[in-house]
């Protein structure tokens, strides 16, 4: 009896272990689910707090009927998921604005602090919001859908209100600005050494490149090239599936120096497929205008990339200190404000592009160094100097300017520092020569020898061209003639009429040595016969 109370004693102590181990593993298992919990509340915690940091935002507003600035370029710092209609409610707190309308992510209207109003009246394109240099509908890609926006550090919004009328600006090809831009009027004298350099550097280049780019600066020189080599660089650009706008850009200037209209090439209008090309930032604009205005290419008002939304983001580029970057708040470039400058060049009577064009001038002339050169980084660069000499030359501002003329020094002569004797120029001095230093460097002596933009082309051309594009390299065919303006067929025919004079020259020396030998060994042979 004692025996079974000990083993029932036994038993209810095993069951109560086992209860309360039970009850343990339970408890551990509420908490561990409990701080599961906790951690998951306070991750979305941190993630909400992470997702609403501030970031640095650039915002500016800009009117193109006037071209003025409504808010000039301003660093606001912002709450990375602030939407289009917070900032605008935070530009009329801040009092930068009287009042702003805004709807599906769109800017529909604004009232300044002058009270002046600026409205779509039903027509919701004449505001452009454009960030980080590309052109968007709206913040938020589907605003019906409810999604959120969130600015990263850093980013450039610009808000362009951009009129539909008629616009007044047409190119000038060969105009001169009614005021002066230089302050003098002498200009520097043409050495005959430089024409000297344009030979040679356009002899190497063609030896060294076949490049899109290469063809337009021995265009641009007035260099004449055979039917291989031209068919062989139209023929890339024509087999050229989907070019970036930088490309087409180029590939226009090309074809047009080549001689043949860029609407009608090979059945193809590439000048339409560029004024259609979506999100283009500023470098391929400026390349773009710089493309319309080579042959004075017609370009509806109503174009998404027309030459007033093309000069709208050009100027949007410019930085309180007067230089141009590709991204508004980013530091100036040298490059890309000359570039800049060439493309404005036929606006600049234009009186809100003028002053742009002056303070951008004011600008370049404070980053030239002692040696009138200029620097990519701490190195001399002839890429950055080219450029602003080909600037200076399609504005009408001489060399001899004192902004530009340093320690007695001109840039011309700095830019020969760069050029190795017989061949082209390269980026570094010292360095082997290379085709991008050369074709500017080229159109930069062009520009100061004819005393104009070389990138426009003296006479339009209108014809259109074909290349047979079948036939390879080896197979081309001299009979076959791209159907060009005279003057490209002219040169063409003048190189095969040159190819086959030299081809009847051989022959004629073959066939004296020939008689020679003839005459020579027949003696021989009557001799031992």
């Amino acid at each position: 009896m004692r025996r079974t109370v000990k083993k029932g004693t036994a038993f209810l102590c095993s069951l109560l272990l086992l209860l309360s181990r039970g009850a343990s593993a339970v408890s551990a298992a509420e908490t561990a689910k409990a701080i599961e919990t906790d951690a998951v509340e306070v991750s979305e915690e941190t993630a909400a707090e992470e997702e609403k940091e501030d970031v640095n935002l650039t915002v500016s507003i800009f009117e193109n009927i006037e071209r003025e600035w409504i808010l000039p370029p301003m660093q606001l710092e912002c709450e990375s998921d602030l939407g289009l209609s917070e900032l605008m409610d935070k530009l009329v707190q801040y009092a930068y604005l009287d009042s702003a309308t805004v709807r599906g992510g769109r800017l529909i209207s604004l009232v300044d602090p002058f009270g002046q109003t600026y409205t779509s009246d039903g027509e919701e394109d004449k505001w452009l919001i454009i960030l980080n240099g590309i052109e968007r509908t709206s913040l938020t890609d589907a605003p019906e859908d409810g999604e959120s926006f969130h600015f990263s550090d850093g980013d450039t919004l610009q808000l362009v209100y951009s009129s539909l009328t008629t616009s007044e600006n047409t190119a000038s090809t060969a105009s001169s600005p009614s005021r002066s831009l230089s302050d003098t009027p002498d200009e520097l004298p043409w050495d005959s050494s430089y024409d000297s350099v344009i030979s040679s550097a356009c002899g190497w280049l063609k030896n060294n490149s076949d490049s899109v780019e290469t063809l337009t600066a021995l265009g641009a020189a007035g260099y004449s090239v055979d039917y291989k080599y031209l068919s062989r660089i139209l023929q890339r650009i024509r087999s050229e599936d989907s070019p970036t706008a930088l490309e087409l850009a180029k590939s226009v200037l090309a074809i047009s120096f080549s001689g043949i209209s860029a609407e009608n090439f090979s059945g193809e209008d590439l000048v339409k497929k560029l004024s259609e090309y979506p999100d283009m930032g500023r470098l391929d604009t400026v390349y773009g205008l710089l493309a319309y205005d080579c042959n004075n290419y017609t370009i509806p008002d109503d174009a998404l990339n027309s030459r007033d939304a093309m000069i709208n983001v050009i100027m949007a580029g410019q930085n309180a200190d007067g230089g141009i970057s590709e991204t508004q708040g980013e530091p100036s470039d040298v490059f890309l404000t000359a570039l800049s400058l060439t493309a404005l060049a036929p606006y600049r009577d234009d009186d809100s592009i003028g002053p742009c064009i002056e303070r951008a001038l004011d600008w370049l002339s404070g980053e030239q160094h002692s040696n009138a050169l200029y620097y990519d980084g701490a190195v001399s660069s002839s890429r950055q100097t080219s450029a602003v000499i080909l600037a200076l030359g399609s504005l009408s501002v001489s060399l001899a300017d004192s902004r530009f003329s340093k320690n007695g020094i001109h840039m011309l002569d700095a830019l020969m520092r760069f050029y190795s004797d017989g061949s082209g120029f390269s980026k570094k001095r010292g360095d082997t020569p290379d085709a991008e230093s050369t074709e500017l460097a080229l159109l930069a002596l062009c520009s100061q020898k004819n005393r104009r933009n070389s990138l426009v082309l003296r006479s339009p051309v209108t014809g259109s061209g074909s290349i047979d594009f079948s036939s390879s390299d080896e197979e081309t065919d001299s009979s076959s003639e791209t159907k060009t303006d005279s003057d490209v067929r002219t040169r063409m025919h003048s190189g095969l009429i040159g190819a086959i004079l030299g081809g009847s020259g051989g022959i004629a020396v073959m066939l004296g040595v020939i008689l020679w030998m003839k005459e020579k060994f027949g003696h021989h042979s009557d001799r031992f016969s």
